[in-house]
């Protein structure tokens, strides 16, 4: 709890799939709710309503990732949520999936429900809001074509037509092929079953960059037009997708590891050596800022250390009752958490050159 950056909130294990919630989400609802508290015009109820929506928006396109390794013969991966799906971080993201259904499945579920939510509200006399930053009046609160309005609160129509479009913008940010959203662990996969390796290949990174400028310039033009803080979000994503591209360029120049990272990692050994083998040289006067980052790296490793060789031990348990016992004695937990522990022995493979 003491590390910020990767703090999370533990939901428990969802039918052998891990479920916990990112503190970036925790603190978006949080301040979401104090804002509407202190802005004019912005109702709680309304805006907690609105963040029920978006919370199960972002459940089921989850779900849809779930459905989509399940497809393609693979056990879903850990949940991490964060405002913009599920969180996949260094070296973890930049190892292409096994299939690219798995990052698609949550596309496809947010789309669909969005085309749907749209059909339904057309035929209830209804339209659907499909700018992704609605208007100035009330974002993307869905209209009655009778009077051109906007459709009261609370009314099964306005539940919808919110719903409908907050399946659309996270539809529309994941569709970007760029990391870490889901469009850019599709085109990990596609490249990958393609024969073209990422790291020998300028098609990601490229295609990556160019988003994020795309994505700036929008928010500039935005920030000039007086269009409130959208312009915000579109340069912190533009930043965060270049933050990636940095951190993978990194990675591929060192031969497949990294070194101390933004996200305070410390790769410098290997992504699974936890043990310092050499003395790193400090400068004399270490500044208070490296200090920290110091300490906090080694408070990390400790953690991961301890993490990893109780993972050791119940690897060791369960292998010992496959021995004893046979297959068919093992849990449906037990054989998830052998599936993952495989998983993840491939892609250090993959990974290191």
């Amino acid at each position: 709890m003491s590390d910020l950056l990767s703090w999370s909130l533990d939901l428990g294990q969802w039918r052998g799939v891990r479920v916990r919630v990112h503190l970036s989400l925790i603190l978006f609802l949080v301040l979401f709710i104090l804002g509407s508290a202190v802005a004019e015009g912005h109702p709680v109820a309304r805006t907690i309503a609105f963040l029920s929506l978006f919370v199960l928006a972002l459940g089921l396109h989850e779900l849809g990732h779930a459905v989509g390794a399940l497809v393609s013969g693979n056990e879903p991966d850990d949940v991490l949520l964060w405002p913009l799906g599920n969180m996949i971080t260094p070296p973890a993201a930049f190892r292409a999936p096994d299939s690219p259904w798995i990052p698609a499945g949550g596309v496809l579920v947010s789309g669909s429900l969005a085309l749907g939510s749209a059909l339904v509200l057309a035929l209830a006399g209804g339209r659907m809001e499909f700018r992704p930053f609605g208007d100035l009046n009330d974002s993307g609160a869905p209209f009655l074509y009778a009077t051109g309005a906007k459709a009261v609160p609370f009314v099964p129509l306005w539940w919808l037509g919110w719903f409908g479009w907050l399946n659309w913008v996270l539809f529309l940010l994941n569709v970007i092929p760029a990391l870490p959203l889901d469009g850019g662990r599709t085109l990990r996969a596609i490249l990958i079953r393609g024969s073209i390796q990422p790291r020998d290949s300028l098609i990601a990174p490229l295609l990556a960059r160019a988003c994020a400028v795309l994505l700036a310039v929008i928010g500039l033009f935005r920030l000039l037009g007086g269009r409130g803080g959208d312009f915000l979000t579109l340069i912190l994503l533009a930043v965060l997708i270049l933050l990636y591209v940095r951190l993978e360029s990194r990675m591929y120049d060192d031969g497949g590891e990294y070194e101390k990272g933004a996200f305070g990692y410390d790769f410098s050994e290997g992504y699974t050596s936890l043990e310092s083998s050499a003395a790193k040289v400090r400068p004399y006067r270490e500044s208070a800022v490296a200090r920290w980052r110091r300490k906090r790296s080694e408070l990390r490793r400790q953690r991961r250390q301890s993490q990893e060789a109780a993972e050791e031990r119940r690897l060791d348990e369960i292998l010992d009752k496959l021995h004893r016992l046979g297959k068919p004695a093992l849990s449906d937990e037990e054989n998830r958490f052998l599936v993952r522990v495989s998983a993840r022995m491939r892609g250090k493979t993959k990974v290191r050159p």
